[in-house]
């Protein structure tokens, strides 16, 4: 090789590494979209079964009591996430054993979780009847409530386990667990709900039992595996599964602000369709934000699977001390999510009524809808920004200074901008605290770009309270 001949040499060998690195980000992006859409298709799954009860009733229930369990469900999820971040670092650092041991870490959260859920059932009647939504869809709440309140066990132990297999760049393992719990949700909605195989019907209760099935064929699934020989081999998964409260404080040290971040939007977000969307402008508004939700889940669960496969990705990259693919990892996620969300904002925006009528015909709830989903695709493009950038953080353990923007800006611009609105422009309706809404995800997206560009999570080291030697 000529002197004259390197400097092409280097240009072709940075291109392949490039390529190499688009290759990897998709890669990994496919299998965690195709898991986090699955969670959005068991929801909307059990959504459109219940269209065919006999009572739109039930579609007003549905979301409402939802959004009540997983304010619940949230704090344990936002913990667990964080097991991806420290399997991924791990893996980086070549301590694959610390990988697993977060894995069963991640189990007992899950049951402690699912324990106190338990305990909680006795207090839903009261819960419901203080939001004061219409009777009949008061008693349908309650009792797709009192059963759903039995699933934040097994959802939390499963999303734990699945962040491992996403951490340690096993994806496909969460995908299929995740493909295999909605198909055992549909066939157990169908018998359920409607009364087949010598059951009686039960409707919107039977979705909730369904749920709660599948969801712990899930986590069953995924614990075995964990003990499965060929992650055994390579993560001494079957000797990690003590309970380590160093392992554990050093998760909720890191978890516990995005957990009760993500409780808090959750609990926000309740209060806006309970009470600023159903209880001020009645239940045909409800519905039609309940049914123009399940088409926003379809917008934002895939550029979350996005956001944890960078997690992942960048977690790795930090944990080998390679910050400049970290930071090129973020940029190439960007561009997959930016761009998925601007197709469906065009689709949003010239199909948002026929859209929502393929659920309901009725027009009230079919021009409201239409509002809504013109709302949701002007705030599209900059939910891809907020979970890519919140993706990447978390990948570094940047956790504690998103949660108190989030949660601040959250209870201020969505409950006070939309009580504001609501008050203000009467005239706008339910549109008004939607535009509340879209302007809580600008700002936050604005906030997670400058704060990965900033770069102060590159001074993070989550393993800094740990002995283990780094190789």
């Amino acid at each position: 090789m000529t002197q004259a001949d390197a400097p092409s040499l280097i240009l072709s060998d940075l291109r392949h590494r490039r390529r190499a690195e688009i290759r990897n980000v998709i890669a990994m992006a496919i299998p965690s979209v195709i898991t986090t859409s699955s969670r959005a298709v068991m929801d909307v799954a059990d959504f459109i079964m219940i269209t065919y009860l006999p009572t739109d009733r039930a579609q007003a229930a549905i979301l409402p009591s939802q959004m009540i369990m997983w304010s619940y469900t949230a704090i344990g999820l936002g913990i667990v996430t964080m097991v991806n971040t420290f399997a991924a670092q791990a893996l980086g650092r070549q301590q694959h054993r610390e990988c697993s041991a977060y894995a069963w870490q991640s189990l007992y959260l899950g049951i402690a979780f699912g324990i106190l859920g338990a305990v909680l059932i006795p207090l839903v009647p009261t819960v419901i009847h203080l939001i004061g939504l219409e009777p009949s869809v008061q008693t349908l709440q309650i009792q797709y409530l009192q059963i759903a309140l039995l699933t934040p066990g097994p959802t939390i132990a499963a999303h734990g386990l699945g962040f491992f297999f996403i951490g340690v760049h096993r994806p496909w393992i969460t995908t299929w667990s995740a493909i295999e719990a909605n198909v055992v949700n549909i066939a157990a909605g169908i018998v359920l709900i409607f009364g087949y195989c010598g059951f009686e019907p039960m409707g919107i209760a039977g979705a909730a039992w369904a749920m709660l099935i599948a969801l712990s064929y899930r986590a069953i699934r995924l614990v075995a595996a964990l003990l499965a020989p060929s992650v055994a081999r390579v993560f001494e998964s079957r000797s990690t599964w003590r309970p380590s409260w160093s392992r554990m404080g050093s998760l909720l040290r890191v978890g516990s602000p995005n957990g009760f971040q993500w409780s808090s939007e959750v609990v926000v977000w309740a209060v806006f369709v309970n009470l600023l969307i159903g209880r001020r402008f009645g239940t045909a508004d409800l519905i039609a934000t309940s049914t123009a939700w399940q088409y926003m889940r379809l917008s934002f669960l895939p550029p979350t699977g996005v956001g944890q496969a960078l997690t992942a990705l960048v977690g790795r990259s930090i944990g080998a001390g390679d910050i400049r693919r970290a930071l090129r990892e973020a940029r190439w996620a960007n561009v997959l999510t930016v761009g998925y969300m601007g197709l469906l904002s065009v689709v949003y925006t010239v199909f948002g009524t026929q859209l929502v009528g393929l659920f309901n015909r009725d027009p009230n709830v079919m021009t409201v809808g239409g509002r809504v989903m013109i709302c949701a695709a002007v705030f599209q493009l900059f939910d891809a920004l907020a979970i890519t950038y919140a993706g990447a953080l978390r990948g570094a353990g940047d956790t504690f200074v998103p949660a108190i923007f989030f949660v601040a800006s959250t209870w201020i611009i969505i409950l006070g901008g939309g009580w504001f609105m609501a008050q203000t422009f009467p005239q706008l309706g339910s549109l008004g605290p939607w535009l509340a809404a879209a302007t809580l995800i600008a700002v936050t997206a604005l906030f997670l770009w400058w704060r990965w560009n900033g770069r102060a999570w590159m001074k993070i080291d989550l393993f800094r309270a740990r002995s283990e030697p780094r190789p």
